[in-house]
């Protein structure tokens, strides 16, 4: 399959600053590959300490190696054996635990694939990721909504099930969750005690589990989250496979696309390599070196609407304290475009201070919806549809930007399915952990 295509507007960066770009490459694989002939990188379940960086690769392995008994082995067996007893699956954890699976959720599925019937969605659950900080209404407004059921059309209605997303955090100190645990354990009742233990899924470390066992007891075996994959690097563990599961979506290939990118990003040089090159054209190089002290701000246009889930996402992602990380905006709505010229016109900003990357997806999904103009009765061709009008838009919004100085980059995904899904995540995630890690003095010292 191919990878996604990056492009740019920008000067390609002198050959010093090419080679310390993959200097810094160099050193940031090293320091976190993993050697998949050690029998401890290569265990069934996901080993404590597992970073970011070779988590495609060793659940694949392992998948292959172990099949049922790996991490993704326990994720396909909670998802096959639990979807055909209940028509709602809640996922709770921390913004930065929920937003992935969201963000994957709101790509791959219909937009308004919780109001559809069971039969519509081909049984698979209506799905609802609650953070810890949903307040008594929105609480009080989903309890309801799971104890009134779906549309009635099988016997899997009144069930729902749970996910348990935690690390370090006690479970009494998140009341949403004890909440959530105490409402499905009266919906349990006499229920088969095998069935009962998979309402209930806690994804986290072993204290975070026996937290919950004793909250429900004879909850589901835990899946594992190393605890130094907080807030966002975790959407490639169980965080963001087990609810894919439910949904039916390629988990293999959101896994395969990721290890795409790994292997791009390790063996090819500046010109191929598209992490380099997002660095690169996203503000990590300056004029004089890497770390520049110009800080740029970095903006998305995501013209693929099913998409823009991603952006709260990404906004998870730990990385160097910039002024940008706080003015994010989707400069593919037209408020948020007319936000920032306006900042422009008036002087508050300037063209040069601003990134923006425009994420495009070649091939939509559906049927060509036409546009007729006012009055007209007469039947149009696709030059007159509506993906049309949109790819129209794209490069008179281009040259506007353009205009007043907006440095531009383009991020092109085929399709929109878990193979180019998981190539962007991995993306995004390389090049947040390195600008992390340069900042913090980790790597790149010497560059």
């Amino acid at each position: 399959m191919p990878l996604l295509r990056f492009e740019t507007d920008q000067e390609t960066p002198s050959r010093p600053l090419i080679a310390a770009l993959q200097r810094v490459r160099d050193e940031f694989v090293d320091s976190q590959a993993s050697d998949f002939d050690d029998a401890e990188a290569l265990t069934p379940r996901l080993p404590e300490t597992q970073t970011f960086f070779s988590m495609p690769e060793q659940q694949l392995l392992a998948y292959e190696r172990y099949r049922e008994a790996s991490e993704l082995g326990h994720v396909f067996r909670i998802a096959n054996h639990t979807h055909d007893y209940v028509d709602a699956l809640v996922v709770v954890g921390s913004v930065g635990d929920v937003a992935g699976g969201e963000a994957l959720f709101r790509a791959c599925c219909d937009p308004y694939h919780n109001e559809l019937d069971r039969a519509a969605r081909g049984s698979k659950p209506r799905v609802y990721f609650v953070d810890d900080e949903l307040d008594n209404d929105q609480l009080q407004s989903l309890l309801n909504r799971l104890a009134v059921g779906g549309y009635g059309d099988s016997a899997a209605e009144t069930g729902w099930a749970l996910i348990a997303a935690g690390n370090a955090s006690p479970v009494h100190g998140r009341p949403v969750l004890q909440h959530l645990l105490h409402r499905n354990r009266i919906a349990g009742g006499e229920m088969d005690s095998g069935l009962k233990s998979r309402l209930v899924t806690p994804i986290g470390d072993a204290g975070f589990a026996a937290e919950i066992s004793k909250c429900y007891p004879g909850c589901g075996e835990r899946l594992r989250v190393s605890s130094n994959l907080v807030d966002g690097w975790g959407v490639l563990t169980p965080l963001g496979l087990l609810p894919s599961a439910f949904l039916g979506l390629d988990c293999i290939q959101l896994l395969v696309g990721a290890a795409a990118v790994n292997a791009n990003f390790r063996s090819e040089p500046f010109a191929t390599n598209l992490v380099l090159h997002f660095l690169a054209a996203n503000g990590f190089v300056g004029p004089n070196g890497l770390r520049s002290s110009i800080e740029p701000s970095r903006q998305f246009a995501w013209w693929a609407r099913s998409l823009a889930g991603l952006d709260r996402w990404r906004r998870t992602l730990p990385r160097a304290e910039r002024r940008w990380d706080s003015e994010t905006a989707d400069l593919a709505t037209d408020f948020a475009r007319s936000h920032v010229l306006r900042q422009l016109e008036r002087g508050h900003r300037t063209g040069g201070s601003i990134i923006c990357n425009h994420v495009v997806v070649d091939a939509i999904r559906t049927d060509p919806l036409p546009i007729a103009p006012a009055g007209s009765v007469s039947s149009l061709d696709d030059s007159s549809a509506l993906p049309q009008l949109h790819r129209d838009q794209l490069p008179a919004i281009r040259r506007q930007l353009e205009a007043v100085g907006v440095r531009q980059n383009l991020i092109r995904l085929p399709v929109i399915d878990t193979h180019s899904l998981g190539q962007l995540l991995q993306l995004l995630m390389l090049a947040a952990a390195i600008e992390s890690e340069v900042a913090a003095g980790r790597i790149g010292s010497g560059v």
